[in-house]
């Protein structure tokens, strides 16, 4: 299962997300996820699998449960820091 930390960038604080935005913000844009039930602050389901975002006190952790392959999990959490460092 790969997991993942997005974490600020420089000094800058990690910005804060209102929770009605999450899907918004931290869904990878293009890629045709679903937001659906489960633990985690935001769980998407991409494909086969099912990303899970789960703030912590330096970032959000992103895991992948399922079965990713297919995904390239590296390119598409790097699109979801980008969007996440653009709010």
């Amino acid at each position: 299962m790969p997991e993942y930390l997005i974490k600020a960038t420089g000094a800058s604080s990690w910005p804060v997300v209102p929770n009605d935005r999450l899907p918004e913000i931290l869904g990878p844009r293009g890629y045709g996820c679903e937001e659906v039930s489960g633990p985690g602050d935001l769980r998407l389901r991409l494909g086969s699998c099912e990303m899970t975002f789960s703030a912590e006190d330096v970032g959000w952790q992103v895991c992948f449960e399922g079965d990713a392959t297919g995904q390239d999990t590296d390119a598409l959490v790097a699109q979801i820091a980008r969007q996440a460092h653009g709010t």
